[in-house]
């Protein structure tokens, strides 16, 4: 093992090692429902990712790495609008005033 002390550690390494950690398990969430749901093709919305390519970038090879090839993500253009749409649908229940009219 490695022995690293924290002073040879930039703030901006651990922020980016944290980025990546996430953003790898979200992959993997996304990864096992696709599996549940048996689809071959995941998309990503959500202004998170708005011009945060090492999270795309992650994303895209964590899929690939767990799916072995057999799965791809794919990430939207306009994310943050399609990601607040997504809410505002789910938000959107059969009971709610909104729906009966």
């Amino acid at each position: 093992m490695i022995s690293v002390s924290r002073s040879d550690v930039s703030d901006a390494d651990i922020a980016r090692a944290l980025l990546i950690m996430t953003t790898q398990n979200i992959g993997l969430i996304a990864y096992l429902n696709a599996c549940i749901y048996e689809t071959k093709r995941i998309f990503f919305v959500g202004n998170f990712l708005r011009h945060n390519k090492i999270s795309c970038r992650t994303l895209a090879y964590a899929i690939d790495f767990w799916s072995k090839g057999q799965m791809k993500a794919h990430f939207c253009r306009h994310e943050g609008y399609l990601g607040a749409l997504g809410a505002f649908l789910s938000n959107t229940s059969s009971s709610s005033p909104m729906a009966e009219s």
